[in-house]
């Protein structure tokens, strides 16, 4: 199953843990991920990760699992309210017994909610898959000290190919500013 970020958040817990095991508890950790990945990224922000996670970068992520998939059955298969609604409550009860979550659980926002680490939020301006409006949902969530940079032509997850050199140049200001 395809756990959309809410059951991975534990898995890169726990690599981060085996990494700082492995590597020495010396490391500098950065979480980092890419529309899923950036939600899975999000959702691990609430866990309590070891002070060696210094920073998250979180590239169109989505601010929770049913918002997306909702967005989804509108936008890209065009599906009215009804029977959208009940599909996707039904769905989650689905999810709840194979998954082990309803679908509002998997919340990046929530989680955000108890993250004080720096984040970088990026975010396509053209981004249809994962509309816009969520980063700036995700952004006011979080506790910790933040930056946006909104790639303004981007589709989803086309900000690096769209902008390198600016993609480039705001991960490395931001690393530089709160990787020590």
């Amino acid at each position: 199953y395809i756990g959309y970020g809410w059951p991975e958040r534990c898995d890169v817990k726990k690599w981060t843990n085996k990494l700082l095991t492995k590597e020495g508890r010396n490391q500098k950790v950065v979480l980092f991920g890419v529309s899923m990945g950036a939600a899975t990224a999000m959702m691990t922000s609430g866990l309590n990760l070891p002070k060696q996670v210094k920073a998250i970068i979180e590239d169109c992520g989505y601010t929770d699992v049913k918002d997306e998939i909702e967005h989804e059955a509108k936008v890209l298969y065009h599906m009215p309210a009804f029977p959208r609604f009940p599909l996707v409550e039904i769905l989650s009860g689905i999810n709840r017994i194979k998954v082990g979550y309803y679908l509002k659980d998997g919340s990046s926002v929530n989680q955000l909610h108890r993250n004080h680490r720096p984040m970088l939020f990026i975010h396509g301006g053209r981004d249809k898959f994962v509309p816009t409006r969520m980063v700036y949902t995700n952004y006011e969530a979080t506790k910790g000290k933040k930056e946006l940079w909104i790639a303004k032509k981007a589709p989803h997850a086309a900000s690096y190919a769209n902008y390198p050199q600016a993609y480039t140049k705001h991960v490395r200001n931001f690393l530089n500013k709160y990787v020590h």
